[in-house]
């Protein structure tokens, strides 16, 4: 390509140059980073909060991206121009679990509704088993008391007795019945 002013090919080169960047700021941040030498130090043994703590080793900040939504951790690394210590988990698949991770917020509701779930149960089969070994029989009554005549029946030449609430009742009388023809 022969142009007629030697600076307009720098201008040209210049803004496919700055065209390229910004189609690289275009593409998902998070899907291309790398950490070419993992850190071994222990993010417990940090000063700090879920987000970020300061390494006592390197005299950095760590960042917890996996404790970020995709757009924090995104401005977060272009605001860094990409020269900073994070931390995040991946899966297998080489994605980033994020906290916005649709997939991730999923499990961890089934894992909570498992885990009540088996609470649940287990405290259910807990009580029934200590109702079933610690049986408490009602205490019994006192009574005082007047009793009815209805309830003493006597029993021979030995006496009256008082009838037991538990037996049956007596028998009602029987009655005969006759037809009779009237003319």
């Amino acid at each position: 390509m022969n142009l007629p002013w030697p600076r307009t090919r720098e201008v040209v080169e210049a803004a496919r140059a700055l065209d390229d960047a910004k189609a690289k700021l275009r593409l998902p941040v998070l899907d291309n980073i790398k950490v070419a030498t993992p850190c071994r130090a222990d993010w417990n043994q940090m000063a700090g909060d879920e987000r970020v703590r300061h390494c006592g080793d390197c005299k950095k900040n760590v960042f917890n991206l996996s404790a970020m939504t995709r757009v924090e951790a995104e401005a977060l690394i272009k605001e860094k121009n990409g020269d900073l210590c994070a931390r995040y988990f991946q899966r297998h698949d080489g994605t980033i679990i994020l906290k916005d991770c649709s997939v991730g917020v999923t499990q961890k509701r089934k894992r909570r509704i498992i885990a009540g779930a088996v609470a649940a149960l287990l405290g259910g089969g807990a009580y029934l088993a200590y109702k079933a070994t610690h049986h408490h029989p009602r205490a019994p009554e006192m009574i005082m008391g007047a009793v009815a005549p209805e309830y003493i029946e006597t029993k021979g030449d030995i006496g009256p007795s008082i009838r037991n609430d538990d037996a049956p009742p007596p028998a009602p009388p029987q009655i005969e019945s006759r037809t009779v023809e009237i003319k």
